[in-house]
């Protein structure tokens, strides 16, 4: 441990710091996610609750405690949700319901960091060789129905959720899972066939929700442990919840949360529709408010609208393995002739921040490279063009989804490259055709796919961009990238960690399958007489609403 920890943590116990100063200090200086989370939950963390500043800058924080009032009905509108079982979370409205009734493992922060005191488990530790994690449970927590949490339930969750006949999405996600073991009621063990310093970020992807262990149907039995209880789902309408019975954590008051009497979710496809209802006080708050609404809102003197750096993105890919860009100079000439910051002014009025070419952004800190924008260089385009073979000109097809801001900025782009001698030729398909089981985005030699966050840069690599990766959308392989990528999923010293990141978007940059025009924030809105208010997070729809109340 680097002699600087303990100076580090006495500052932070003082409260010289706060909680995302510490973590990202102590990482850079090689305290584990393990350690973190058993000394944070040893000091107590922050102690101030939040209210959000408006879209001038990122969430700020401010003292309310003891203000709050108990009561009322909070309403959230949000595009539909289609499946209550956790396994099968397939969109923002899926996770954004099943949230408030049921919990995690592990929680993560706004902050992109594993929460201990947010989280179903107290503490947990690793052993030095990354490849064992034992979590300790919490005693107090039950599930709606009266029934105690216990580890058999975690190991029941997460057997289910790497069972490859359930066919979860996360089926590969958790296939370094050797097994799951349960020495006692309040302890889980999992052992690891690889080690994986990030194991902790790994059981708080959107699927990994606690179940109760005796559920027989997923469907219909809606049996959690969050602040409040599903009373009615109804399709395409609504979700309507109460607060639970007894829940673990307790308000400012010190009686058990939620403040609210109630809790309704109503569902609504168009995001136009959701503003309205939210300006015309029908909903208190918006989880996924898109960049051409958010200017709009914030003018709103009932409405604050915080944002926060994400890495939600779209990647211009370029298929390498077959046609013009299996040259590399017709990548570089691509990127060469495009113009990010005209992307990110357009397509997302100005929330976000400029690509690198690599799908690690700046809000993984460290790990991101912060090198210089690119320079929009037609002439060297021209000239890369020329040394390819195509001196009289290329022309390609561009193909992608008809949704989203993706036909605006496949126009732009066409538009940019025009100008270095590209002709561009525009196929846009519906999303459910794009997506859909003949997987057309992984068989376009041009197209735009769009990347929600991840927990740490790792996912992105495994999925998408090592030789013979499922999403491999590009259809790239490079040795060197491989490697790299092996050696940071399972480096535990987090220095070299973020040297073979940067390694990575080196590669990425100068010879990578990719163009990132920008990293999109995100955008949440709510209405000022909701308390303390939203702060947004990296991942928008990993909000609850345990601790919110109504000044009314």
């Amino acid at each position: 441990m680097d002699s600087k920890l303990p100076e580090l943590m006495s500052e932070y116990s003082k409260g010289g710091m706060s909680r995302r100063e510490f973590m990202k200090a102590a990482g850079v200086l090689g305290l584990s996610i393990s350690g973190m989370a058993a000394f944070l939950a040893s000091c107590g963390g922050d102690t101030a609750t939040t209210t959000a500043s408006t879209v001038a800058g990122e969430t700020t924080t401010t003292m309310a405690a003891g203000a709050a009032k108990r009561g009322g009905i909070l309403v959230h509108a949000q595009p539909p949700a289609q499946r209550m079982d956790p396994a099968f979370f397939a969109t923002i409205g899926d996770d954004s319901l099943g949230r408030q009734w049921l919990e995690q493992l592990v929680f993560l922060d706004e902050d992109s960091m594993p929460d201990p005191e947010r989280s179903l488990a107290e503490s947990w530790e690793a052993t030095p060789d990354g490849k064992t994690y034992t979590f300790k449970v919490r005693q107090n927590v039950t599930f709606h129905d009266g029934k105690a949490l216990t580890s058999a339930d975690v190991k029941f969750s997460f057997d289910r959720y790497r069972d490859p006949e359930v066919g979860s999405a996360v089926v590969g996600l958790y296939a370094n899972i050797a097994s799951i073991e349960t020495p006692d009621d309040y302890t889980v063990v999992f052992n690891l066939t690889e080690p994986n310093p990030d194991f902790p970020l790994d059981l708080t992807d959107y699927h990994a929700k606690i179940v109760d262990s005796a559920t027989t149907d997923f469907d219909t039995q809606f049996n959690g442990t969050g602040a409040f209880m599903l009373e009615t789902f109804a399709q395409g309408d609504r979700g309507i919840l109460k607060p639970a019975p007894a829940y673990w954590k307790n308000g400012d008051d010190g009686q058990p949360l939620p403040y609210l009497d109630g809790l309704e979710h109503i569902f609504l496809e168009e995001p136009t529709a959701q503003v309205d209802a939210l300006r015309g006080g029908q909903a208190h708050y918006l989880t996924y408010v898109s960049a051409e609404f958010a200017k709009t809102l914030a003018d709103d003197a009932n409405i604050t609208v915080p944002t926060k750096a994400s890495n939600v993105h779209f990647a211009f890919y370029m298929r390498s393995d077959r046609g013009p860009a299996a040259d590399v100079k017709v990548r570089q000439a691509l990127r060469a002739a495009t113009d990010r910051n005209a992307l990110l002014q357009i397509a997302a009025q100005g929330f976000g921040t400029t690509g690198r070419d690599t799908p690690i952004g700046p809000a993984y800190g460290d790990f991101y490279l912060d090198v210089p924008e690119p320079v929009r260089d037609v002439a060297k385009a021209k000239s890369l063009l020329t040394e390819a073979g195509y001196a009289d000109g290329l022309e390609i097809t561009l193909t992608t989804q008809n949704t989203l801001k993706v036909p605006d900025m496949a126009t732009i782009w066409k538009e940019q490259l025009a100008e270095a001698g590209v002709t561009v030729n525009i196929e846009l398909v519906p999303v459910e055709v794009w997506y859909g089981a003949d997987n057309l985005w992984l068989e376009a030699d041009f197209g735009i796919v769009d990347w929600a966050p991840r927990a740490y840069p790792q996912p992105y690599l495994t999925l998408a961009y090592v030789t013979g990766a499922p999403w491999n959308s590009p259809h790239y392989s490079d040795p060197e990238l491989d490697e790299l990528a092996a050696k940071a999923g399972m480096e535990l010293d987090r220095t070299k960690r973020i040297d073979l990141y940067h390694q990575i978007q080196e590669i990425f940059m100068d010879r990578g399958p990719l163009m990132v025009p920008y990293f999109a924030d995100a955008i949440v809105a709510f209405r000022n007489e909701m308390k303390p208010g939203l702060i947004p997070n990296s991942a928008p729809d990993n909000i609850d609403a345990h601790d919110q109340w109504l000044d009314v």
